[in-house]
């Protein structure tokens, strides 16, 4: 029993701490329901006490609803609401009121309603038409008079009004949400998720071949990026609109150096770096499918999910005997594959092609710079730019030469690069182009730590 309390309290220290940070999820879930619920309470106030609604609750609900996680959401949400809301009590206004209330006039009421409520114009607020006008329909074959229908149905109108305005007030005055952090995060997850699966995979090939459950393994862990990919495009959508119609005097200048053109850039150039890793990860695995069925063809078409199927090439593939960067390759070099642990010991071989677990033993070593490169961009922190760009360019230089050694080595050991067969083609090209991705990310965040950012980008 002790110990269940304990942890209990644990537990609630645990969410104190988070509410002291001022961009965690507990503390915004906190002040979203806090400010909701004093939206609710004035909108319940004005309806019920100072105008004596006959159905104040539409005040009230209205005004949650306008409590969005941006002022700029809730300025517009509630321009559509309102309108949809007047819509659906006009149509039971002229149909209602010249008809009857009786079934077929209902039916007609539901009809038209709910062909407005596919007006792209109102967006989500599209179904509103038809619950405000069943709600009128409601209202007005209560009414006793004629005079009485047309009031209770301009007080539904006013009540919404009111609603709104209070929710877009509280939402406006108190506190206005600030979301730009979530581009920031949503970089640091892509770039946690590439590090963590390339992590996971430069032991297994620094021991030779894996077999074939753990190349699958890796394939299927790269193919689940989309929802990732898309959470972290709404969370730069979100911090971009954040500042639209905000009113924080300093909402603007706390970007010191990111614009979110530079965030765009970055994240787009992970989504481009998680396509190649998945691209790698297939040709790993197609080996072994080969193995099983040895009349298959390579396949390396597939796109990581949700991708925009971009692959950051620059129209080289390396198959010309260059390094991919338009150079040709240089010659020399020693046999470990650009290994610096040449005494790590036997490696596992592969059968068909002895060459293969030496070829993978120095890639790994190039697959572990590129995991060094995305573990300081899983830090990104803008107070801290022009460090973490000083530092990622350091590891770009240093990714480059472990491309470099991969692709010379490959060349001094005859391995095939445009047999289709063999993997070391697909292989080399999609090193080249991690280097260039990440070459050209540490170049977009070195150029934004040096000028600071300008208002409205």
């Amino acid at each position: 029993m002790g110990t269940r309390v304990r942890e209990k309290w644990e537990r609630v220290a645990e969410w104190g701490g988070r509410l002291r940070h001022p961009e965690s999820g507990a503390r915004r879930s906190l002040l979203l329901i806090l400010k909701s619920a004093l939206a609710a309470t004035v909108s319940w106030f004005i309806s019920y006490e100072l105008i004596d609604a006959t159905s104040p609750a539409f005040a009230p609900f209205s005004a949650v609803l306008m409590v969005q996680v941006t002022v700029y959401q809730s300025v517009i949400q509630s321009l559509r609401y309102v309108g949809a809301v007047a819509a659906g009590v006009a149509v039971q206004a002229v149909l209602g009121l010249s008809a009857g209330p009786d079934l077929i006039s209902f039916a007609l009421v539901a009809l038209a309603a709910l062909v407005i409520s596919r007006w792209r114009v109102l967006g989500h607020q599209g179904p509103q038409v038809a619950t405000a006008a069943f709600f009128a329909f409601a209202t007005y074959t209560s009414a006793t008079s004629n005079s009485d229908q047309v009031r209770e149905l301009g007080q539904i109108v006013l009540l919404v009004l009111i609603g709104s305005a209070v929710g877009v007030a509280v939402n406006v005055l108190i506190a206005p949400p600030l979301r730009y952090r979530s581009a920031e995060y949503g970089i640091r997850a892509l770039a946690q998720e590439i590090h963590d699966l390339l992590d996971a995979m430069t032991p297994e090939l620094g021991e030779g071949a894996p077999d074939a459950d753990t190349t699958k393994g890796w394939r299927d862990r790269a193919s689940r990026t989309g929802s990732l990919i898309t959470q972290s495009r709404e969370g730069l959508r979100t911090a971009r609109e954040s500042l639209r119609l905000n009113p924080r005097p300093w909402a603007r200048r706390r970007r010191r150096h990111l614009t979110f053109q530079a965030y765009e850039q970055t994240m787009e150039a992970l989504v481009r770096m998680i396509s190649q890793v998945a691209a790698i990860t297939r040709t790993l695995d197609q080996r072994h499918r080969e193995d099983e069925d040895p009349d298959s063809d390579t396949d390396t078409s597939e796109d990581t999910e949700d991708s925009d199927g971009s692959d950051g090439s620059d129209g080289s593939d390396g198959s010309d005997g260059s390094d991919g960067s338009g150079a040709p390759r240089e010659s020399g070099g020693s046999g470990d594959f650009g290994d610096p642990e040449a005494s790590r010991g036997p490696v596992a071989e592969d059968p068909r092609d002895p060459e293969y677990a030496p070829f993978l033993r120095g890639y790994s070593t190039f697959l572990s710079s590129v995991a060094d490169f995305t573990e300081v961009l899983a830090t990104l922190d803008e107070d801290h730019l022009r460090e973490q760009a000083d530092r990622l360019g350091e590891a770009a230089g240093h990714l480059e030469e472990c491309r470099r050694e991969v692709a010379r080595t490959t060349d001094d050991h005859g391995l095939s690069l445009t047999d289709p067969t063999e993997p070391y083609g697909v292989l080399v090209v999609e090193a080249t182009r991690l280097s260039e991705e990440c070459r050209y990310t540490a170049e977009v965040l070195s150029h934004s730590a040096d000028e600071p950012a300008a208002e409205g980008r």
